[in-house]
């Protein structure tokens, strides 16, 4: 009976055969399985057995499955950013919404695109003028007291005694008004006299002198007799 013959190894992922010492395959490239020794591992003829390439067929089918779980992943992920990037977005005085229109907001103190109108101030009212007391004329037959402010000759017109009343008025002081001394006998006669105030009493006139005397420093208090 004659002995098998050897047998010889090949590649396994090309089937191509291979010599003992190399350490690559010359077809594929593959690097060569060697056990622990260092000794090429035997590897089954694909004739007589399973195929040496056989592993390559559930690699294959892995691969395959790998590759549509990542496209099927990234077509959810690329559906929610559309979704995303459809939302409404804001900014500032502009507003974007889903149909892509740009709508401008409105500008303060405006409601539903009317301008509000105005506000209006109101002016504020005028300082009413004040008025100069009126002229004061000593009543008939009255005795009293008053406090003269000035006195003018009669020659010099009976004008100038007006203008002083009036001064002594714009002055703030009232009941002013201007004697004709001729026509009292407690008076010089020729004189015009600008005084102040018509009094009952000397102490009623005495408490008004003082302020009197503030405007004209020459003021003093004297009796009217009739």
């Amino acid at each position: 009976m004659s002995a098998p013959e050897p047998h010889t190894p090949s590649c396994p992922r090309c089937s191509a055969p291979v010599d003992l010492h190399q350490e690559y395959c010359l077809e594929c490239g593959l690097r060569l399985p060697r056990n622990q020794h260092g000794a090429l591992e035997q590897v089954t003829d694909p004739a007589e057995g399973e195929p040496a390439g056989g592993w390559a067929l559930p690699a294959l089918v892995g691969l395959a499955v790998a590759v549509i779980g990542t496209a099927a992943a990234l077509a959810l992920s690329g559906a929610g950013d559309t979704e995303a990037a459809v939302s409404t977005a804001t900014g500032g005085s502009l507003t974007v919404n889903e149909t892509g229109e740009t709508l401008t907001a409105p500008e303060p103190g405006t409601t539903g695109g009317a301008t509000a109108p105005p506000a209006t101030t109101a002016a504020p009212p005028r300082p009413t003028p004040s008025r100069p007391p009126a002229r004061a004329t000593w009543p008939r037959d009255k005795r009293g007291w008053t406090i003269v402010l000035h006195s003018f000759p009669q020659s010099d017109g009976r004008g100038t005694a007006s203008e002083r009343a009036e001064e002594a008025r714009r002055r703030g002081l009232r009941n002013v008004g201007v004697l004709d001394s001729s026509r009292f006998a407690s008076l010089h006669p020729g004189y015009f006299v600008v005084f102040t105030g018509v009094f009952d009493s000397q102490a009623e006139a005495s408490s008004a002198l003082q302020r009197a005397r503030a405007a004209f420093p020459g003021a003093y208090q004297r009796e009217i007799v009739p």
